[in-house]
């Protein structure tokens, strides 16, 4: 007995032991982190990724590039995720040469402040409107929206239609009316773990590195990612995500500036062009875009295949029947260009989807 209550005692001890490193552990990742916060945003202001702008008792980042000289102030709002400046640079750059081209973070993105106010669609585009004003970008703009971004560029060009120029939207969220819409779920575990700082230390555990960025571009994009999920504006923004959508539902006006919605995930408008995209990201076993539409369905690999075609053509029919022409009708002088392939085609395909930008932008002219 005498044994084994010595045995517990040593494994007792060894776990305190333990549990006191694991603590001086936390609290030194915790104070590198706070150490880095400043550091890390000098490297990026140094490098060009950081041009901190107020909009009253907060800054958004505003990142300026191209030719600031140019014909056309293009401003691109990201969607629900941060370092679009990099994914987005391959695009851009076929952009750049004629056309200044603006990086317009919203609260809590890429080293962007967080918000003193909730994240409605109405705060964050009197924000963007603020930090373009206070940037010195003169209007009006030519507004740039992917994904999520697309509802607060509707909502800019529906409410200030004499400040934008033009709307490109890079297969953008749809606004539609919500009968209830309900509240997202606040701050989870990864908030936390990155304030602890966690994402300092252990971020290419979960998210590899790019083979394709520099070391310095490597270094931003781990910046402003973990920067990002950090901060508490995302959450946030989650939050009113049902709201801000059928608010700006409700809030589009139709209205004579030129648009065009350039359409990825919903383009795909027959058998051929399915078949194609699964050709060409790896086959259909490797192609979960498709793929998914398959689970459950018993037979041969070509039985299945088919089958998950002709399922993505009925959803995508369905999507752009119920949601995205609605939209497209409601908001008026929009055109709409077919451009299929996944929800981030623009950097898998920039050039040729920065052509079908770029000829639209010049019919402006």
């Amino acid at each position: 007995m005498e044994v084994v209550k010595k045995i517990f005692k040593v494994i007792g001890k060894i776990l305190l032991v333990l549990l006191i490193l694991l603590i001086i552990c936390i609290i030194g990742i915790f104070i590198y982190h706070r150490i880095m916060i400043s550091k890390n945003k000098e490297f990026l202001k140094e490098k060009g990724y950081y041009d901190p702008v107020s909009v009253g008792d907060y800054s958004l980042n505003v990142q300026k590039t191209g030719n600031e000289n140019g014909d056309h102030r293009i401003v691109i709002l990201s969607g629900a995720g941060p370092c679009y400046r990099l994914f987005m640079k391959d695009y851009a750059s076929y952009l750049q040469d004629e056309d200044q081209v603006i990086f317009l973070s919203r609260a809590g993105y890429d080293a962007s402040d967080d918000s003193k106010k909730d994240m409605t669609v109405e705060n964050v585009v009197e924000d963007y409107r603020k930090a373009l004003e206070n940037a010195g970008v003169q209007k009006p703009y030519l507004l740039m929206p992917h994904s999520l971004g697309s509802i607060y560029a509707s909502y800019w060009v529906s409410k200030y239609p004499d400040e934008i120029e033009a709307m490109v939207n890079l297969d953008g969220s749809s606004p539609k009316p919500i009968d209830s819409p309900e509240e997202g779920p606040g701050k989870d575990l990864i908030y936390y773990l990155a304030n602890l700082g966690v994402g300092d230390v252990a971020f290419h555990a979960f998210i590899p590195r790019d083979p394709d960025y520099t070391a310095d571009e490597q270094r931003a994009f781990d910046i402003m990612y973990t920067s990002t999920l950090a901060s508490s504006s995302i959450y946030e923004e989650g939050k009113y995500f049902e709201r801000n959508i059928n608010d700006t539902w409700n809030a589009l006006v139709p209205n004579d500036v030129p648009k065009l919605y350039i359409c990825f995930s919903n383009g795909f408008r027959t058998a051929d062009e399915v078949n194609k995209y699964i050709d060409d990201n790896g086959g259909f076993d490797e192609c979960f875009t498709v793929n998914r539409f398959a689970d459950g369905f018993e037979g041969s690999d070509e039985e299945r295949r088919a089958y998950a075609v002709d399922i993505m053509l009925e959803e995508v029919a369905k999507e752009r029947s119920e949601v995205i022409d609605p939209y497209i009708e409601k908001l008026g002088n929009c055109q709409i260009k077919d451009f299929p392939g996944d929800h981030f085609e623009y950097q898998y395909r920039p050039e040729e989807c920065a052509k079908i930008a770029k000829e639209f932008i010049d019919s402006l002219d």
